[in-house]
């Protein structure tokens, strides 16, 4: 034992600890188990003398320390004890890491590490116990001094060794599986234990080297693979398997076949026996005997029993019979049983191991083998290792001797592996596989039915039930497959066959280290279902107890029966509560049929039938209808007797010696057989009897009357007396006249005979002959039997001549007895049977048998009623005063019944006026009480007041009132013995009664009658018959009662959910009585369920047969009928809560918490599932229909995730998952949980709802539900509604809503779908959908489909009802949001489509004045309601002032689209508007009075008064005379409203959160405009401004001329605040503060465009205005063109021609930034032309100055002198500038304003330039042109053909005709182009080129030219970027800046023009055609398409010219 650590205190801290210090126990340890190992081995290796020693030192190294660790234990025993994730694992690798072991090689080669110690220490212990195996089978001797050879030592003996030894290697290959040798030492070890599955195994183990399986092994590499393969082989022939023997290797044997010297060597233990011949079969063991040769006939039974004995003997006479086999002449036979030597003179008795031993050879065997199990098994000392020192258990001082060597052998048995407590029995017993003990002999005959299996061992050795067969581990165990791991560099790897083989997890694998572990492991898993089933049972027994139920006990209770029924039968255990044994019976049945389950109990429950129709087997035979009632109607239960069976063997060895001793044949031997088992047993002698009253005697009993046979032997006698009937009764006939003879000879001798023993024996055997053939021919003559008539009449012949004798001899035994019949036993036996004998004779009439039933029941209370029972006889098996009264009553009976299972009665009334009386219990009480003294009295039948008053009364009256008396008589006796008859019987009469109820169509009496017939078999496993009967009988009724019983709760449970008027006849008893049954019911079907989860947690082991499927079929079944049965008890308690009010106080609260409790306990076992869901879907119906207070709307949450998936719960953790298949929503249930979603949706935040599982709920909801059915009234409503959104805006009606005066008529919608309406189903869709469109983060314009899906289901809500405010508020917000949309992000709309946004205007108007009205006149006083109402009047008052104000300015209160037509007497017809229009002014006070009514709830809002201040300035600065009355006077209002909205807005919550400026912008503007219009002084504004912060640190104001400055610092610190530079309106205040009193004034105006450039404009004239969030929508595109006017005045003052030119580009291309954008464009354009024209100095009309007198052709001369010289490089003139600016801004401008003035700039700067270069240019060209004309004159002189002569040049004085004709002058056109030709730079070839003269223009490629030109200008106009521009959003950054100079920067692309031929042609056909555009666009402004047209058909003409 190694050291252990010094004890340290833990509250000690100490000074110093050495981190040095390592624990070195564990190595200690190992060394000295290292010294103990070494020892044992030595001494093992000196040989057998020194065995005792060595089995001494392997005891003390198994019982070392170093065999306690769990890593010493094996990892399937580790799995076992700690689990896979255990402490000890981790104990394990925390212990290796801080103590290494010691090397690995010591000096002299012995092991070191330990895992080398276990596999060395566990192989040589189990070689040391075979080598003392074999030294112990070479010294064993007979006894008489002669050495046998290794033969005679016991076989337990040499069977424990070698278990014993299997298991030790099994360890030591655990530890190393590479040893192949160890395998094939355990296959042949295992091969002798009988196990070939694991020998085999061992063998493919040792051949499957590599681990890929044994088929691809080709070739052997050892001595070992080749002798396993050899032994394979041989056991391969042996198990016959031809497949593997045909395959490699195997089949390799055939080639390479090993050598017969090799072979001798291959057998590792030549001393066992051989492994082809099995050592538990054989008799190798055991001495040989010497048989004896039989002299006569030998009939070998094939089980030591009566009924194998009788077989034998009843098979050989029917091979005598049949000729089969010849006995020939006096040979007699001799029977041999089993375990009977080979010879007729007697036997010796074999152990169960076939050998024959002596007892104390036998004894020494039995302690032997409890021994070594004992040590085997033994209990652990708390971590699962054996005790180590002391006696513990079997020690080796009370070790019992086994062989020479007693105490070595028990040390080295004790020195196994050891094991947990849990593989042995309660009582220390060995268990073995069928659960049954070694050490006791089974009690009785039902104890030697084999059982199934109920537990396992985990793969440890266990004990089957004979001691020769012992179960190995089935399989190899390794580290992977208990879950972990081998490491990579050892071992060998696992075959390919191990590898894929399923790790099965046991899932019982628990802490087994102690019991209280194990309890503890199994109560944690239990603990949830236990604690369901507590609340359970608690609630619904509180509330059953209420009304008198207290069948369903407690969960204790039902545990306590449960653990009680686990042992051995309880049905006839006293127990002082009847009750109680009853349910622990019952329960302890039903556990047994799902513990041994056969194919039998699967074909009662899928196949049999429950309750059998008794008159479809009448067959219209009128006679048979007693029998068939007598067979249908017997008692309730078979009554088994308290006899013990009959046991197997009990006198069996006297018969068969009597046999062997007696020369009898076959015949005589079945005599004989009879004999023994009718006859009584001679007194003294046999086994012990219950000893039977006897007249003057006391005798003991037959085997029939003593013991109960089992079937097969009651068919043997009957087989036996039928066949031999001749012969036995000829045989006792003679006893019976050498009795008689006896009897008369007496008074002839002087004396009375007296009877002997022999004498009553044979009497009683005669009686007992005649009831069995009374019994034979009951059987075979009911109406079920099919034989023939003939064998029926051979047996009646048989009967009566058995019924004559057995008469004859009970007359003579009256001699006896003075002649009287003894009152005796025999005698009632006899008097019953004659009497059911007579019965079945034809021609005796009822009468008769009834005064004999009469008088054996007198006879039976004068003697004390004693009660004989005879349970081998169906007929008799009872003879009792209780057996007599029912037979009395079934005859008295009999009519009725005949009548009622008469075919031909199918008459429903008359089914249900017969059979009500009878079983109707209160109908019966009704009718007995009258009779119930007279049937007591013993006159069935009759009605002794009639009779004696039949005399008294007249004729027809008596008759009359006897039949009624006897009826009603004969009824009470029939209910009466229906309660004492079979439940069967009842059943069927109860269906038949339901049955009628069902064709008359009553459901209440239906409903009820399946109630009555759950309470009847329930009643019925109560009763004493069935707590009687066999167990065999009591679960085979119990299975047909289950069936039974599920088929009527099925159809109860139809009619109770169904049929609302189903408890119309249920009244309160009846209703108890029915509760109760239901809860025992519920009880015993709950205990089924403990059992289950006792098998799930590992508690208890499932059945082998609990996959059969018909098992799992009957398991699901009790699964259903309890899920039936609970939701059935509801009904009912619903009902009995009804009839019971004043009881339940809380009774909605009471039904919820059944459904609660029973839900729970359903779910937590996943059975909500079964029985398609009834109780699911009926909790749900309830839980809606009740909503009762609680926690129900979680129930239903709970519900709804079982039904359909959908979780309803915020908390995913309070929803469980109780297994249950989803399924789809349908349309039916949407509508029914609708009001409790609306209930949780309400309680979220509508914002939050898409985040939430009702987000999927909802839509989910929608898709089932779908779109309403349209009808005529829906129609209707919509065209009303429809009519009533676009009709005009009245203002009356706006004020009629603040008093809720208004209304739309609209239809009252009756549908479906009217439903879905009213619980609010399309608001909340509607509401859905604005939120989700409200919730997105829009950064561009978008779709609005969300609007749209919210306005369809607003719109459709109202279509079922008009009355709804809220509605109309959403609704109304819808079209607010479609505005904002429409108009927040680009002006388009609001310049083109102003109508729709006028219509949507006029919706949400008209919405908002029918929510006011509407919420004034319905709306509730709640807390909710009243914010919305709030939040109503501001939006409603937001809507009307937006409308009212730009960019709307009123068009929604405009009429001119609805003026009507009118008629008056004075004026006809006319139109006009049907109401005036509202004004601004009523507006503007009707927007106010809305916000006063929304600060009533809301006072805290900065909205409301912000909106209030803007809308009082607004009155307050109105000019409308028409309003100046009502102008408030007083200005304070408006500037309070300012102050309070400064104080409502919200505290920041950070430093990074942007202030809300727009009230202190406001106060800071208001008080502004009141001090410029001297409304108030300086310093009171100063004074007025000290309540925005922005203002208080800046020094106020006193004097009129700091007012400005202090201002623009108040502005400044307003935009300071504003960091994102949001908010644009006070810098453009600020700018108007300093340029509006000094508009005149230059450096005003620069400072005002310095205050603009700052922030609104760029430096490139790029707008940055952007909407302020809580700025109205569309209102900053109003500031924009203001901006932009504010600015180009601002240019235009200072002359900023760049800036103006860039801030026109800017406009043009951002038209959607401006309200009017035509106007701005407009404005824009002709400040523009106007700083032109300024800058240039030209004069307006200077054209007409210049070209009123100037000829086209002077003028084009002139025009292209100008051309040139503009083209010329170094020419420079601003003229020229500012030409080129007006010709890119009518570019730019392309047709959008007017371009007449653009037109006439154009051609008054062409006429300045002409007018001021053409003078200078003419005068240098006037040289030129005289020396050209020289030239030309001096050509045409010499010219001879006049016709030669050119004609006039075009220079040469005009015609005053034609100049007075172009008068006109020079066209506009002609100068557009002129001047556009003038600005436009030539390519280099064209300024090289010289002008053509005009002559060549008639070239033929001038067509081609002037198209070219046309091109050559359309590619310039594209290259200056004249197309068509988008504009730019007004929310596009400061970044648009660079990007739009970066664009104007870019080089423009000139395109190069073709080098003309004839240049100035061309450019004068140009120039023609841009004055025929000018002229166009002069006059008709046409479009660009228009002029391009133009300028085609102008170049066209000059090509024709």
């Amino acid at each position: 034992m190694g050291t252990q650590s010094a004890f340290v205190a833990l509250n000690i801290e100490p000074d110093d600890d050495s981190d040095d210090e390592i624990d070195d126990t564990k190595e200690i340890q190992i060394e000295e188990a290292l010294k103990l190992y070494q020892i044992a081995l030595k001494l093992h290796s000196q040989g057998p003398e020194y065995y005792p020693q060595a089995a001494q030192a392997y005891l003390a190294l198994f019982t070392s320390e170093i065999f306690k660790y769990p890593e010493s234990l094996s990892e399937p025993k580790r799995l076992e004890l700690y689990g896979e994730s255990s402490d000890a694992e981790d104990y394990e690798h925390e212990d290796v890491a801080r103590h290494p072991t010691v090397p690995t090689v010591t000096a002299d080669g012995t092991p070191s590490t330990l895992p080398q110690i276990l596999y060395l220490s566990y192989k040589n212990h189990g070689q040391f116990m075979l080598d003392y195996l074999k030294d112990q089978l070479n010294h064993a001797d007979l006894g008489n001094g002669e050495k046998a050879d290794g033969v005679h030592l016991p076989k337990q003996v040499i069977i424990d060794t070698v278990a014993a030894t299997s298991r030790l290697f099994s360890e030591a290959l655990e530890r190393d599986d590479t040893d192949l040798e160890l395998w094939r030492r355990t296959s042949r070890l295992c091969g002798l234990l009988g196990s070939r599955r694991i020998a085999r195994f061992c063998l493919e183990a040792v051949l499957d080297v590599e681990g890929e399986g044994i088929d691809d092994v080709m070739e052997f590499s050892g001595l070992e693979e080749a002798f396993a393969s050899q032994e394979l082989k041989e056991l391969l022939v042996a198990l016959y398997d031809q497949i593997s023997q045909s395959q490699p290797p195997i089949s390799l044997l055939e080639r390479q076949s090993l050598s017969f010297s090799i072979k001798k060597h291959m057998d590792l233990y030549p001393f066992l026996p051989s492994l082809q011949l099995s050592a538990l079969d054989s008799d190798l063991l055991l001495p040989n005997s010497q048989a004896v040769p039989l002299a006569r006939r030998v009939l070998d039974s094939p089980a030591r029993t009566w009924t194998a004995v009788g077989k034998v003997i009843l098979q050989q006479l029917l091979a005598e019979k049949q000729g089969i086999a010849n006995p020939g002449p006096s040979v007699a036979i001799i029977l041999r049983l089993p375990g009977d030597q080979a010879t007729n003179e007697g036997y010796v008795p074999r152990d169960r191991g076939g050998g024959a031993v002596e007892p104390q050879l036998r004894d020494q065997l039995r302690a032997c083998s409890t021994n070594l199990q004992a040590t085997l098994d033994g209990g652990c000392a708390g971590n699962g290792v054996a005790p180590v020192g002391g006696k513990a258990g079997n020690g080796v001082d009370e070790a019992v001797s086994c062989g020479n060597e007693p105490l070595m052998l028990d040390a080295a048995f004790r020195a196994t592996k050891p094991v947990v407590d849990g593989e042995r029995s309660s009582n220390g017993a060995i268990i073995n596989d069928e659960g049954g003990s070694l050490d006791d002999e089974p009690s009785n005959a039902s104890e030697l039915i084999p059982q199934s299996a109920e537990g396992d061992c985990g793969g440890q050795m266990k004990t089957s039930p004979g001691p020769n067969t012992i179960t190995l581990p089935t399989r190899k165990r390794s580290s992977d497959s208990a879950g972990h791991h081998e490491p990579a560099d050892g071992g060998r790897i696992r075959s390919k066959r191990i590898r894929a083989r399923e790790s099965v997890a046991d899932a019982g694998v628990v802490d087994e280290t102690t019991g209280i572990g194990l309890t503890k492991h199994i109560s944690d898993q239990l603990e949830a279902i236990t604690r369901a089933d507590h609340w359970m049972f608690e609630v619904v027994g509180g509330l059953l107890s209420k009304l008198g139920v207290q069948s369903l006990g407690s969960l204790e209770e039902l545990r306590n029966l449960v653990k009680e029924a686990e042992g051995e039968d309880v049905s006839s255990t006293p127990d002082p509560r009847e009750v109680r044994r009853s349910r622990r019976t019952v329960i302890q049945d039903l556990r047994h049929i799902l513990s041994s389950w056969t194919d039998e109990k699967g074909n009662v429950v899928l196949h049999s039938e429950d309750i059998e129709d008794p008159s479809s087997n009448i067959g219209g035979a009128r006679n048979s209808g007693l029998t068939i009632f007598l067979e249908h109607s017997k008692r309730g239960g078979q009554k088994v007797t308290t006899r013990p069976p009959l046991s197997t063997d009990d006198g069996l060895a006297v018969f068969r010696d009597t046999i062997n001793d007696s020369r009898l044949y076959t015949n005589e031997a079945a005599f004989q057989w009879i004999k023994n088992l009718l006859l009584p047993v001679v007194p003294g002698s046999g086994p012990t009897r219950t000893e039977v009253p006897s007249a003057n005697r006391q005798s003991q009993g037959s085997t029939y009357t003593e013991f109960l046979w089992p079937d097969a032997l009651k068919e043997t006698v009957v087989q036996i007396l039928v066949g031999q009937d001749g012969y036995i009764f000829k045989a006792i006939e003679e006893e019976t006249f050498s009795l008689e003879d006896r009897i008369l000879r007496g008074p002839e001798m002087g004396h009375t005979y007296q009877y002997s023993f022999d004498d009553h024996s044979l009497t009683e055997m005669v009686q007992t002959v005649f009831e069995l053939h009374l019994d034979i021919y009951a059987s075979i003559t009911n109406p079920s039997s099919e034989v023939d008539i003939g064998t029926r009449t051979l047996q009646k012949d048989r009967l009566a001549r058995w019924a004559g004798l057995a008469s004859d001899l009970l007359n003579m035994r009256s001699t006896e007895e003075e002649g009287s019949l003894a009152q005796d036993v025999l005698t009632f036996r006899y008097l019953w049977a004659a009497t059911f004998f007579s019965n079945m004779s034809d021609g005796v009439s009822r009468e008769h048998v009834l005064l004999c039933l009469n008088d054996l029941k007198k006879l039976l209370e004068a003697t004390g009623s004693p009660v004989v029972e005879l349970q081998n006889n169906a007929v008799m098996p009872e003879v009792s005063v209780a057996a007599t009264e029912r037979e009395i009553s079934r005859l008295t009976t009999m009519d009725l019944f005949l009548s009622i299972f008469s075919t031909e009665n199918s008459n429903p009334v008359a089914v249900i006026e017969s059979l009500e009386p009878i079983l109707d219990p209160i109908t019966n009480l009704e009718n007995g009480k009258q009779a119930a003294q007279q049937v007591k009295d013993g006159c069935p039948g009759t009605c002794r007041d009639t009779v004696q008053s039949e005399n008294k009364r007249p004729p027809s009256s008596s008759t009359s009132e006897s039949v009624s008396c006897s009826q009603s008589t004969q009824k009470t006796e029939m209910a009466r013995f229906l309660e004492r008859g079979s439940a069967s019987l009842r059943l069927f009469l109860w269906r038949r009664l339901r049955d009628a109820y069902e064709v008359i169509g009553y459901p209440p009496k239906v409903f009820s009658c399946c109630l009555r017939c759950i309470e009847i078999i329930m009643k019925d496993v109560k009763t004493a018959p069935y707590l009687n009967s066999a167990r065999e009988h009591r679960q085979s009724t119990l299975l047909k009662w289950i069936r039974c019983l599920d088929d009527l709760i099925v159809k109860a449970l139809t009619l109770a959910l169904n049929e609302p008027s189903s408890f119309d006849c249920i009244d309160n008893e009846h209703l108890q009585g029915s509760m109760c049954a239901i809860a025992e019911l519920s009880g015993l079907l709950h205990s089924f369920t403990m059992y289950e989860d006792s098998i799930r947690v590992g508690e208890i082991r499932p059945s082998v047969s609990s996959a059969h499927p018909s098992m799992v079929v009957f398991a699901n079944k009790l699964r259903e009928m309890q899920v039936r049965t609970w939701t059935l008890q509801y009904t009912l308690l619903k009902d009995g809560i009804s009839q019971n009010q004043d009881i339940f106080i809380t009774a909605t609260d009471d039904l919820a918490d059944y459904l609660r409790v029973v839900h729970y306990g359903l779910g937590i076992r996943s059975y909500c599932k079964l029985s398609n869901k009834v109780f699911l879907r009926f909790m749900k119906m309830e839980l809606l229909r009740l909503t009762p207070a609680g926690t129900w709307e979680s129930d239903l949450a709970q519900v709804m995730f079982d039904l359909h998936g959908l979780r309803f719960s915020p908390n995913l953790a309070d929803l469980q998952d109780h297994g249950c298949p989803t399924e789809p929503l349908d349309r039916r249930t949407a509508i029914q949980i609708m009001s409790f979603v609306m209930t949780q949706v309400n309680r979220i935040n509508i914002k939050d709802l898409p985040k939430t599982e009702f987000k999927s709920i909802v839509e989910k909801m929608q898709q089932v539900i779908g779109a309403p059915t349209q009808t005529n009234a829906l129609m209707l409503n919509r065209r009303i509604f429809n009519a009533f959104i676009k009709s005009p805006v009245n203002p009356i009606d706006l004020y009629r809503c603040l008093r809720g005066v208004g209304d739309l008529s609209a239809v009252p919608v009756v549908a479906e779908s009217a439903v879905v309406a009213d619980k609010g189903w399309y608001f909340l869709l509607g509401h859905i959908a604005l939120t989700r469109f409200r919730s997105q983060k829009r950064v561009t314009l978008g779709p609005t489909d969300d609007l749209d899906f919210a306005s369809y289901f607003f719109r459709q809500d109202l279509e079922y009802g008009m009355d709804k405010w809220e509605t109309w508020y959403r609704l109304a917000t819808v079209y607010d949001a479609k505005i904002e949309e429409d108009v927040l992000w680009s002006a388009e709309k609001l310049n083109s489509q102003k109508t729709e946004l006028t219509d949507l205007q006029r919706s949400a108007i008209h919405c908002y004045t029918m929510a006011v009205t509407t919420a004034i006149r319905c709306a509730d006083t709640s807390f909710d309601n009243a914010s919305k109402i709030s939040d109503l009047y501001t939006d409603f008052g937001l809507r009307i002032y937006a409308s009212s104000r730009e960019p709307f300015s009123m068009e929604a209160f405009n009429l001119d689209d609805f003026e009507k037509h009118f008629s008056a007497q004075t004026q006809g017809m006319y139109k006009k508007r049907p109401f005036r229009d509202l004004e601004l002014f009523p507006a503007w006070k009707f927007a106010s009075v809305l916000f006063r009514k929304a600060m009533v709830e809301k006072p805290r809002r900065w909205t409301n008064h912000y909106m209030l201040a803007k809308c009082l300035w607004k009155l307050y600065s109105c000019e409308d005379l028409d309003y100046r009355n009502d102008i408030p006077a007083d200005f304070r209002e408006i500037i309070d409203a300012c102050v309070q909205a400064i104080q409502a807005l919200p505290e920041r919550k950070d430093n990074k959160q942007e202030p809300i400026l727009e009230p202190h912008y406001k106060l800071v503007s208001i008080v502004y405009k009141l001090v410029e219009r001297k409304k108030l002084q300086p310093l009171e504004g100063s004074d007025i401004l000290q309540a925005t912060p922005y203002a208080r640190k800046i020094p106020p104001s006193e004097e009129i001329d700091t007012w400005e400055s202090y201002i623009l610092q108040v502005l400044k610190a307003l935009r300071t605040a504003d960091k994102a530079n949001w908010h644009h309106r006070m810098v453009a205040r600020a700018a108007h503060v300093i340029y509006d009193d000094s508009a005149s004034d230059f450096t005003a105006a620069m400072g005002a465009k310095h205050e603009l450039t700052q922030q609104i404009f760029t430096k490139t004239m790029t707008l940055q205005v952007w909407k302020p969030e809580h700025e109205r929508a569309g209102r900053h595109f109003v500031y924009t063109g203001r901006y932009v006017s504010f600015l180009v005045h601002l240019l235009l003052q200072l002359n900023d021609r760049a800036s103006l030119e860039a801030l026109t580009k800017r406009v043009r291309r951002r038209s959607g930034d401006f309200v009017g954008y035509a106007k701005v464009w407009q404005e824009v354009c002709l400040a523009h032309l106007k700083l032109l024209r300024r800058l240039g100095q030209i004069p307006e009309g200077h054209e007409d100055t210049i070209f009123k007198s100037v000829s086209n052709e002077d003028f084009q001369t002139h025009a292209g002198r100008l051309e040139s010289w503009c083209h010329l490089p170094d020419t420079y003139s601003p003229i020229i500038d500012i030409l080129r600016d007006v010709i890119e801004l009518k570019k730019l401008n392309n047709g959008l304003m007017k371009s007449t003035l653009i037109d006439d700039l154009i051609a008054d700067t062409y006429a300045m330039l002409y007018g001021t270069v053409v003078p200078e240019l003419n005068a240098k060209a006037s040289g030129k042109e005289s020396r050209e004309r020289m030239r030309v004159d001096h050509l045409l002189m010499n010219m001879d053909d006049p016709a030669d002569i050119p004609p006039p040049s075009a220079t040469m004085t005009p015609d005053p005709a034609a100049v007075k004709h172009r008068a006109k002058g020079v066209g506009r056109r002609e100068l557009q182009r002129k001047a556009e030709a003038a600005i436009l730079k030539p390519s280099a070839a064209s300024e090289i080129s010289k002008p053509p003269s005009t002559v060549e223009a008639s070239h033929p490629d001038q067509s081609s030219r002037e198209m070219l030109f046309v091109k050559e200008e359309l590619a310039r106009e594209d290259a200056q970027g004249l197309g068509s521009s988008v504009p730019a959003s007004v929310h596009d950054s400061a970044d648009d800046e660079s990007e739009l100079s970066e664009i104007d920067e870019e080089p423009v692309p000139v395109v190069e023009p073709v080098k003309p031929m004839f240049p100035n042609l061309v450019n004068s056909a140009a120039c023609a055609g841009s004055a025929m555009k000018t002229d166009e666009r002069i006059n008709g402004d046409s479009p660009p398409s228009a002029l391009q047209d133009a300028e085609k058909d102008d170049q066209r003409a000059a090509g024709g010219v």
